[in-house]
């Protein structure tokens, strides 16, 4: 049950690069930037479906949560268990380091990160491939430029039928 009584809040499961940073804007804006537009409009889902954020790029190494509220995410936003777990599977086998995001298996840390919390109504926002397991709850923004018009129509409507 969510606060307003009625059922669970969705979880958005939110990578950063590719979705509220993009290629096309750091190249302008610098490394590591957040695009303001893309905040705005995860935000705006957020806020909308009084959704919950789990952080599921690499992002989440470093608690990295005061900078997306800074950038516009409202700060009562995160899940409790606000980022998906580093499954062996994501690191290097050899060097321990974390793997590129397409060879990672995000999409198994977000499995593992929904069953663990029992979780049943999520989205996620990613713009690599996260596997069938997701299939009908993921939108894969393209990285230039991140969520376009129809990408967050997109959005809309899945949350909109996990609400309902």
């Amino acid at each position: 049950m969510n606060e307003r009584g009625g059922a669970e809040s969705p979880t958005i499961y939110l990578d950063v690069d590719g979705v509220v940073t993009t290629v096309g804007y750091q190249r302008q804006a610098g490394k590591d930037r957040l695009n303001p537009v893309q905040v705005a409009r995860v935000a705006a889902l957020v806020r909308e479906f009084d959704a919950r954020v789990v952080v599921s790029s690499t992002w989440r190494v470093d608690d990295c949560r005061p900078t997306l509220v800074e950038a516009g995410l409202p700060g009562d936003c995160f899940h409790p268990d606000w980022r998906t777990a580093i499954l062996p599977t994501s690191r290097d086998a050899e060097t321990g380091a974390m793997l590129p995001a397409e060879r990672a298996r995000r999409g198994d840390e977000i499995t593992e990160h929904a069953t663990r919390n029992r979780i049943t109504r999520y989205l996620v926002l990613d713009d690599v491939a996260v596997g069938p397991a997701h299939a009908g709850r993921h939108v894969r923004p393209d990285a230039e430029d991140g969520l376009r018009e129809a990408d967050e129509i997109l959005a809309r409507t899945l949350l909109a039928r996990m609400t309902a």
